[in-house]
């Protein structure tokens, strides 16, 4: 079963630039892009090597123009020449803030994007 989809809810596309900052130690702002985000997690991609485990903080500005600061906790990597693509889940995220992903999803599943 190829690209089997594991994830407990569907991701969709978002495509933004973030600054992500390492949690116990926030004096670099790294520059991630932001390739998808669902109510558990978002997908990015990073020139920059990030830590695997590790909880970074970041403000993400959906198309409603909500901005959500959340944090995030590497689970997935992904090597590239490039870079890497990251796989992160949301930790501690409010339900309000789960309600604008929410409203997101709706959008995005009823425009057929």
């Amino acid at each position: 079963m190829e690209n089997e989809e594991r994830r407990r809810n569907l991701r969709f596309s978002l495509s933004i630039m973030v600054y992500m900052t390492k949690v116990s130690d926030d004096s670099e702002k790294i520059p991630v892009e932001v390739l998808d985000v669902s109510r558990t997690g978002i997908g990015f991609y990073s020139p920059k090597e990030l830590e695997n485990g590790t909880v970074y903080q970041a403000d993400i500005k959906l198309w409603t123009g909500d901005t959500i600061h959340a944090f995030i906790e590497i689970v997935r990597v992904q090597q590239k020449d490039e870079g890497a693509i990251y796989g992160g889940i949301f930790i501690g995220m409010p339900e309000a803030d789960w309600s604008r992903i929410r409203v997101y999803e709706t959008y995005q599943e009823n425009s057929g994007e």
